[in-house]
């Protein structure tokens, strides 16, 4: 068996449960490869239910970083809250579709967006079901390109020696 193998075996053993984690710390803790763990474990499991499974536990891993922003207010005057007040109307319209559009796409650090959420005290549930509105959407086209990708690298490997 080879070191690739082994790995996928032992990320099946964990189950959605790992699935799960791989999303939330993939949202959390910046450079965890979760984007190499979902397409993996898609491999092994069902895409779909991987794909929903890691985009929840990445939802919620990546709104603790709105609690950052929230605790993080007190450290401004009042009158830089005030004006986080006002970008909290500001962002009333299209707030949703953007932390949607930025959590569905690979390359953007979620912090940047979800860090001010939590200073302009945006809504929590709105923010959090966007977030796992963009982080599932993403997770379904990694646990996908995993499960239809896979093969085609596993041959890859094999013929270079790695697999």
């Amino acid at each position: 068996m080879s070191w690739l193998d082994s790995a996928i075996d032992s990320m099946d053993r964990m189950g959605y449960a790992g699935v799960f984690l791989a999303g939330f710390l993939g949202a959390s803790i910046p450079f965890f490869p979760s984007y190499i763990l979902i397409p993996l474990m898609a491999t092994q499991l069902n895409p779909f239910i991987v794909g929903v499974v890691s985009g929840i536990g990445a939802g919620v891993g990546q709104y603790l970083h709105y609690y950052i922003g929230l605790g993080g207010r007190y450290l401004f005057s009042p009158e830089t809250r005030v004006r986080f007040e006002r970008w909290r109307v500001r962002f009333g319209k299209y707030g949703v579709w953007l932390i949607m559009a930025l959590a569905a796409t690979p390359l953007t650090p979620d912090d940047i967006v979800w860090i001010p959420l939590g200073l302009m005290r945006y809504p929590r549930l709105k923010a959090l079901l966007a977030g796992i509105t963009g982080k599932t959407i993403l997770s379904l086209v990694y646990a996908y390109a995993g499960y239809y990708g896979w093969p085609v690298i596993g041959e890859l490997l094999k013929g270079s020696g790695l697999g």
